[in-house]
């Protein structure tokens, strides 16, 4: 097909959008519960090392009086969450494409439940370390199963925002997490570290409710299986009764069955490298990929301890500040994600991003000045909501819409293990950099991360496609078709053009109808009189 200006497809969001569909973002909601815990686990170490009685029960005695929690000691608690996060990326595609999405999230909580118990009643570091394993394992497991889940029940209209709200729950958990360390941090016994890790209890309990009693199975997953009226009662369920579900379950055989067309054999992890695939790997773990080398885990994770070497007054009170920043910069991606779209602000957001690190990495070679201290502070705050206004709420979207059907969990579970492996990498080598007794390199971090951030911008400028409002009809057809990246928001699909002819049909039937209904009035009439 040739370009041409896409003036039937959808180019804007509104209110009465979100609101036709409040159904499906309810249920958007609801399957991302658990990467709450992720935010919440992720930033629990740090706040566990704050608290006096946590230090008391577990920590070594210094020459001066004071107790702290051995660096040996720090990195085993820092491990467990990788490792349950890699084993977990390593399991839920398996475990997903057997037991289908509903019964890996419900056995993600019980996971998780179970984890969680064992870190909040640990008498030793090692065994905080199989709890955080445990637990990690288990919404890790719901992580990265969640987005693919959202991506094959949110409509096209609304899929980025859909997406997007993974990364505000994350940002909700990390934020939660400093406030209950902030109030439990006042209590004198080993309550104030075990209330900590059992809080973390409220949303896989939540999940385990509403998964066993309320979430509908995947109709791509019952698709595949061959399950089409379970399909149609699921999409029901989705969607309300007034749902067109012939149409929906139409559009999924025919991308299933395209996709069959080109793999004959069981689908692996290997078919995630294969053919048209490949670039679809490719874009998803390079966006996830961006998110480490532009150094969100120094922002997000190391921001407390920053700003207590800098000499900064109330440091946590400005970390408070700073997640609240983050969470707006989130909430307000989710009403431009599928207006603008996501190149706009995946490739613009990242170059910011990346002038940003320069700047405040300059700003960073001014020493000892409480101004030049105060412009940090500023600019990294800054940074977290251009972060999370771009380029931390869209990954997830692109990481959710761009695999194909049939290997869109293996995709994602690949993602994460890579993600997973960058991220280990950078948050080894990051104290290293900052740590006064080592590099000392304070604000002028950023310069190493501007590197990096660079290759990731000239990459995205060129590779990365506009997927806004496609269906996975159309992106199936254009990923094996090559479109170019920067074609792909003009490209008239065969896929489209069929619909509108099917639009078309039915318009006339209806206008048929109507002319029949009008004929056969006046006829009476005529007959009457």
């Amino acid at each position: 097909m040739n370009e041409m200006p896409l003036a039937s497809k959808p180019t804007g969001l509104g209110f009465s959008e979100l609101w036709r569909h409040k159904r499906i973002l309810g249920w958007c909601l609801m399957i991302f519960i658990l990467p709450i815990n992720f935010g919440y686990e992720a930033a629990s170490t740090g706040n566990l090392l704050a608290i006096p009685t946590f230090l008391l029960r577990f920590g070594t005695p210094l020459p001066n009086g004071l107790r702290e929690i051995s660096t040996y000691d720090q990195q085993v608690l820092n491990a467990a969450f990788t490792c349950g996060l890699f084993a977990a990326s390593l399991t839920a595609g398996f475990a997903s494409d057997i037991i289908g999405r509903k019964r890996t999230i419900v056995l993600a909580s019980t996971i998780c439940v179970a984890g969680i118990f064992i870190q909040g009643f640990s008498t030793s570091i090692m065994m905080l370390f199989g709890g955080k394993f445990v637990s990690t394992f288990g919404f890790g497991l719901g992580h990265t199963l969640a987005p693919v889940y959202v991506a094959e029940i949110a409509p096209d209209s609304i899929r980025g925002v859909c997406l997007a709200l993974v990364n505000g729950m994350i940002v909700i958990g990390q934020w939660l997490c400093a406030l209950v360390g902030y109030g439990t941090s006042h209590i004198q016994n080993d309550w104030a570290w075990r209330a900590l890790l059992l809080t973390q209890l409220a949303p896989p309990g939540l999940m385990l409710i509403f998964g066993i009693f309320l979430l509908p199975e995947s109709p791509s997953w019952l698709i595949i299986k061959g399950r089409r009226e379970q399909a149609a009662h699921s999409l029901l369920r989705f969607n309300g009764p007034n749902f067109n579900i012939e149409n929906q379950i139409t559009m999924l055989e025919t991308a299933i069955e395209k996709e069959k067309a080109e793999e004959k054999e069981n689908v692996s992890y290997l078919d995630c490298f294969k053919g048209s695939n490949l670039r679809r790997t490719t874009i998803v773990c390079v966006m996830f990929l961006a998110q480490q080398v532009s150094g969100v885990g120094f922002i997000t994770g190391y921001l407390p301890y920053y700003f207590t070497i800098a000499g900064v007054k109330n440091p946590i009170g400005i970390v408070q500040i700073s997640y609240a920043v983050q969470l707006l910069g989130n909430i307000g991606s989710w009403f431009i994600v599928d207006r603008v779209g996501r190149r706009p602000l995946v490739v613009h957001g990242m170059i910011v991003i990346t002038v940003t690190l320069l700047v405040i990495g300059g700003v960073g070679t001014i020493q000892n000045d409480k101004t030049a201290i105060r412009a940090t502070v500023a600019l990294m705050t800054i940074w977290g909501f251009l972060y999370q206004f771009t380029l931390g709420a869209t990954a997830y979207a692109v990481g959710g819409e761009t695999p194909a059907v049939r290997v869109r969990q293996k995709t994602y579970a690949i993602n994460l293990m890579f993600t997973t492996l960058s991220a280990t990498l950078v948050s080894q080598v990051t104290p290293i950099l900052i740590n006064p007794s080592s590099a000392n390199l304070g604000a002028k971090i950023a310069f190493v991360f501007f590197a990096p951030s660079l290759i990731i911008c000239i990459y995205l400028y060129f590779c990365f496609p506009e997927m806004k409002g496609r269906s996975y009809l159309e992106l199936e057809e254009m990923f094996q078709k090559r479109i170019p990246a920067r074609q792909f928001k003009n490209y008239i699909s065969d896929a489209h053009v069929d619909s509108l002819h099917i639009d078309e049909k039915e318009d006339q039937v209806a206008r048929n109808t109507d002319s029949s209904t009008i004929d056969s009035a006046e006829l009476i009439g005529e007959t009457i009189l």
